[in-house]
């Protein structure tokens, strides 16, 4: 499924000449960041729940850092 989306046309001509001049493909620079972006706001949310679920349980931050290498190990 393709989605049209309207990019400021300012916005869109200075980000295209950078990313050519970067000899990089503007689009697909462009869905890049969006993964990523994605990424990012996923791991902050898992961050938080464990955070949270932290503090409930009393365990450590050091605890933490632990849960989190094991679920991204079993990712």
């Amino acid at each position: 499924m393709k989605k049209q989306i309207t990019i400021d046309s300012e916005l869109w001509q200075e980000f295209e000449l950078a990313a050519k001049q970067k000899r990089r493909n503007p689009l697909k620079l462009l869905a890049d960041y969006m993964r990523e972006s994605l990424e990012i706001w996923e791991h902050q949310e898992l961050d938080g729940e464990i955070q949270k679920e932290a503090r409930k349980s009393g365990y450590t931050e050091d605890d933490a850092v632990e849960l989190v290498r094991q679920y991204q190990v079993a990712r």
